[in-house]
């Protein structure tokens, strides 16, 4: 294995674990010899890449890979990374994407890109607001809040009766849970007749504001492949973002998730 990629593995080990590392992990983690382990973290510091703590002995992100950090940091923000997300996400699906913030209990169109496939496109404009519970979009958003944070914000008010919104505070929060555990939400025909989204959601770690992503499409082109596919590449869509902007949720979200079995009515 090349060195660019032993320290690649370092690397992606001390964001995972979200600490610093010893020799010891390092082995332990990756199935390395120790001394192996012992030369690259020692040349990884040579160069700037890793500082090691004179009392611990242990690692961390060095001088190089903070500043490379701050840069990045300072020129792109959640809002502009999401962007380029929804760019790709519209692309591989054909389908029209959104980008929405919460406002008050309602989920706002912050963003929206218009797809190019199928016969019938989604269109729902900058400024659009909804129920918060009554979309994927929305329930992607509500998911990121505690049960008690939604509980204050929405209330026990549940007037959208369209398609498969949730019809009790017992059923939304049970959808919330499922959307949390699988990473994205669906909905089929709720606040537009014949229309269903598929969304996710992201918080930057700077300031809490809670964004989500998704795609729109007509109802009638769901399959159960189609949901899992997109549902997917919608949740990856938003881990990408999240685990560059520190959004411990995405930082901690297990690699291999399959969806939850309730993913029809997430």
């Amino acid at each position: 294995m090349s060195t660019l990629a032993n320290a690649m593995d370092v690397l992606k080990l001390m964001a995972r674990l979200r600490r610093d590392i010893t020799v010891t992990d390092v082995a332990t983690e990756l199935g390395a010899p120790k001394s192996s382990v012992s030369r690259t973290l020692s040349m990884m510091a040579e160069y700037g890449f890793l500082d090691r703590d004179p009392v611990t002995r242990a690692y961390r992100p060095g001088g190089l890979i903070m500043e490379a950090s701050y840069h990045f940091r300072a020129s792109r923000n959640a809002s502009s990374l999401l962007e380029d997300e929804l760019d790709a996400l519209v692309r591989e699906t054909g389908y029209t994407g959104y980008i929405n913030m919460l406002d008050g209990a309602d989920s706002m169109v912050v963003q929206m890109r218009t797809g190019t496939g199928g016969a019938l496109q989604v269109y729902t404009p900058v400024g659009t607001r909804a129920p918060a519970y009554a979309s994927s979009m929305g329930r992607a958003i509500l998911a990121r809040l505690t049960d008690a944070e939604v509980n204050q914000l929405i209330g026990s008010r549940l007037e959208v009766r369209r398609g498969d919104t949730p019809r009790t505070r017992k059923d939304l929060l049970e959808r919330l849970a499922v959307t949390r555990a699988q990473g994205w939400a669906l909905s089929r025909g709720e606040f537009v007749t014949n229309v269903a989204g598929i969304s996710a959601a992201v918080v930057d770690a700077a300031d809490r504001q809670v964004y989500g992503i998704g795609i729109g499409l007509p109802a009638q082109d769901l399959t159960d492949d189609l949901i899992h596919r997109f549902g997917r590449r919608v949740r990856d869509a938003a881990m990408k973002v999240g685990k560059q902007i520190g959004d411990a949720y995405w930082l901690d979200f297990p690699a291999d998730a399959r969806p939850a079995t309730a993913s029809k009515r997430a």
